[in-house]
């Protein structure tokens, strides 16, 4: 069994956008959520999709998944006060369900141009080696800086960005994530770093550059200009 666990608990603070949290901003007339869903939705080897939200945007998010006919979403989990709590909720939502060797693909759902391939081989990767983290290649120059000097150069040759989707086997990852609490640990940045942390192995997975985060007003505008250059391509036929 394959499920997707979109984490979209944040409030949009770096975005400015107080009035609505950024996941339900249109880009195209469709909310970025949307956009993310439907690529999970759409594809043939997820079977369910697990949903971390705002509390006070629940209602919300079930008309848009009904207007939108996303269908397998099973789940709509309250987020908790930091990144790992809700990441930790949608896991143990899941495992309530869910047999330990479900392979689960933790992704952002501000991340709205993911595609079916990545998909696929995040898929593949945990089936293969019980991992799988999406990377891409890191290509401008890495400066350490801890005050407003420079000081070292990073050789960049095999430096790579993590991203998402980060995909695991549901018994391993919500093991860590529990032991983590345990141990006192309540905001790891992201599930890549809680395997690094615990000295487990992780697969790497080359996705394209274009599966930004919408992080900031930057992002927005960017990921806009992605969702043009697709559409013009299909337009065109290239």
């Amino acid at each position: 069994m394959n499920v997707a666990v979109i984490f979209a608990g944040g409030i949009g603070t770096r975005m400015n956008s107080r009035a609505l949290p950024k996941q339900f901003l249109e880009i195209n007339g469709k909310p970025i959520i949307i956009h993310t869903l439907e690529h999970f939705d759409e594809h043939p080897e997820i079977d369910a999709i697990a949903v971390v939200i705002v509390a006070d945007y629940r209602d919300q998010l079930n008309r848009l998944l009904t207007r939108y006919e996303i269908s397998k979403v099973r789940w709509l989990v309250d987020g908790g006060d930091t990144g790992q709590a809700s990441r930790h909720r949608g896991l143990r939502a899941v495992a309530q369900d869910c047999p330990e060797d479900t392979v689960v693909l933790i992704h952002d759902g501000v991340r709205p141009l993911i595609n079916a391939q990545l998909i696929s081989d995040n898929i593949a990767s945990v089936r293969t080696h019980g991992s799988g983290i999406t990377c891409t290649k890191v290509t401008e120059t890495v400066a350490l800086s801890q005050e407003d000097h420079i000081d070292a150069v990073i050789p960049r040759d095999h430096l790579y960005a993590a991203q998402a989707p980060q995909s695991f086997r549901l018994g391993e990852i919500l093991a860590l994530y529990e032991r983590a609490v345990a141990e006192g640990e309540h905001d790891t940045i992201d599930s890549c770093s809680l395997m690094h942390r615990y000295g487990m192995k992780i697969r790497r997975v080359d996705g394209p550059r274009s599966n930004i985060k919408i992080t900031t007003a930057e992002d927005f505008y960017l990921c806009r200009t992605f969702f043009e250059i697709i559409e013009n391509r299909q337009i065109v036929g290239m």
